[in-house]
């Protein structure tokens, strides 16, 4: 999820980016244009303006003074000097009667206008030596100059936009319009432009995408790199975890078997409890939904720690060869709470977060505890016994039956199998048994391991077992 973001965080910036640099690239154009444009205006005005001196300078050659007779020869001879000059850019050359605003002389060719049309741009007075009320050529701003005889600006004919130059003739009291089409001369400047303008926005445009994409290459590969990085911090975390798990491991089964090594009989007894638990739990599993794969991992080392409170019993109590006195019984009992205190103190310095050490401080303070409330060290019963003490109860009482002792000979899988269920619902958890039933034949087979097959009684026990789990057909093929 986290990647997902950073690839639309990076995308919309990156978008944003773009649009932002696109605009800037628009609105630098549009200045351009219209700073185009107005130099294109500038210029072709000034041309406009040689174009009408040479034609006042020709009307003052042929000595014209009478325009106001349409008929006149003066009036002829002025249209004819107009109608010499080629005009760029279907433009136009036109005289207006400054009184009327009537047309005396139109150029003949591509634009055509009515005397309406042309007054309508006559609008503002330049004013003259004579004081007549001259119209001034206009439809935005015109500059005039000091003597306000000349203008330049535009105007609108016929529907189109013409720069042009204005001349008033005062011998002739008419105005001179020269002018040239907008349209025509802006053509090419404008399509060179668009021209221009589409480079830069493809350029600007691929040039953002190819940004767009290093950043998500980039992005990308950081990425790559970021879960090569991850992947191998994890394996060396895993690594270390599995190696402090041994470690773990290594030092609870060390301390286990320092408690274990003041007793020199009790032999595999810890490797035989924890394979024990291991069975128990793993059956019971199958009807207790507390029961998981971390709760069987827990108890199989935790079991390992159950008689770690021995460390603290006398040595004349615990190596003594013969049955303990009902004295010494009572300070045998207290290696529960021993054991229960140590790994209670363990535990809070480890947190009270640790699972496998409360699992280990409820086996080590309760596996003597009965399911009838008789046990020691706090005469706890039924379910106010911890599951793992119960569980652990049972196998560490099948073990000390089954195994040999200074003070007795080990009992066979029968008798303490006897001694068990009859134990069920008084001493030890009646599922917990019901598990053990179920799974006796393994546990004899674990329990046989430790036995001197040759004492005549551990003989007599393995016949017995191999007539019970005998198949019934082989029974029925003897018979």
């Amino acid at each position: 999820m986290k990647t997902k973001h950073g690839w639309l965080v990076v995308i919309l910036i990156s978008s944003v980016q773009l649009a932002l640099l696109l605009i800037a690239v628009m609105l630098l154009f549009s200045w351009f244009s219209n700073k185009t444009e107005d130099t294109v205006q500038k210029q072709v005005c000034s041309d406009n303006r040689v174009i009408a001196q040479h034609i006042l300078n020709a009307a003052e050659t042929a000595n014209i003074r009478d325009v106001k007779d349409q008929n006149s020869k003066d009036v002829k001879r002025l249209c004819m000097i107009a109608q010499t000059v080629e005009m760029p850019n279907n433009g136009f050359i036109s005289i207006v009667d400054a009184r009327t605003g009537m047309t005396i002389c139109p150029k003949k060719g591509e634009t055509n206008y009515t005397d309406v049309e042309m007054s309508k741009v006559l609008l503002h007075p330049f004013g003259s030596d004579q004081g007549d009320a001259v119209p001034a050529i206009l439809t935005d701003s015109i500059s005039n100059k000091s003597d306000q005889r000349e203008a330049t600006g535009h105007i609108d004919v016929d529907g189109s936009k013409y720069f042009v130059s204005a001349d008033y003739i005062p011998q002739l009291n008419s105005i001179l319009v020269v002018g040239q089409q907008r349209n025509k001369l802006i053509a090419s400047t404008v399509q060179a432009m668009d021209y221009v303008k589409r480079i830069a926005f493809g350029t600007t445009l691929l040039a953002g995408l190819a940004c767009l994409g290093m950043f998500l290459s980039i992005l990308n590969r950081q990425q790559v790199e970021s879960r090569t990085v991850e992947q191998g911090l994890k394996k060396e975390v895993s690594k270390r975890e599995r190696e402090l798990v041994q470690t773990q491991n290594a030092v609870i089964f060390g301390l286990a078997k320092l408690a274990e090594s003041r007793d020199n009989d009790t032999g595999e007894h810890l490797d035989r409890i924890r394979t024990y638990v291991t069975m128990l739990s793993e059956d019971l599993s199958n009807h207790i939904d507390e029961i998981d794969e971390a709760f069987i991992h827990n108890l199989a080392l935790a079991s390992s720690l159950h008689d770690i409170g021995k460390v603290g019993i006398p040595d004349s109590i615990l190596l003594k060869p013969g049955r303990l006195t009902p004295e010494e019984r009572e300070v045998m009992e207290l290696h529960a709470l021993i054991g229960g205190e140590c790994l209670e103190a363990i535990q809070a310095r480890l947190g009270n977060n640790s699972v496998f050490m409360h699992t280990a401080k409820q086996v080590a303070y309760y596996h003597h505890e009965r399911w009838d409330g008789d046990g020691y060290p706090h005469g706890l019963s039924s379910d106010q016994i911890p599951l793992v003490a119960r569980i652990v109860a049972v196998a560490d009482v099948y073990d000390a039956l089954t195994s040999k002792r200074p003070y007795k000979k080990p009992m066979s899988h029968l008798e303490s199998r006897t001694i068990i269920v009859a134990g069920s619902g008084s001493h030890f958890d009646p599922e917990v048994v019901s598990s053990f039933l179920r799974l006796e034949d393994r546990f004899e087979v674990v329990s046989r391991s430790q036995l001197d097959l040759t004492d005549e009684d551990v003989r007599n026990e393995f016949q017995v077992l191999c007539e019970r789990v005998k198949p019934k057909s082989d029974s029925a093929s003897t018979s």
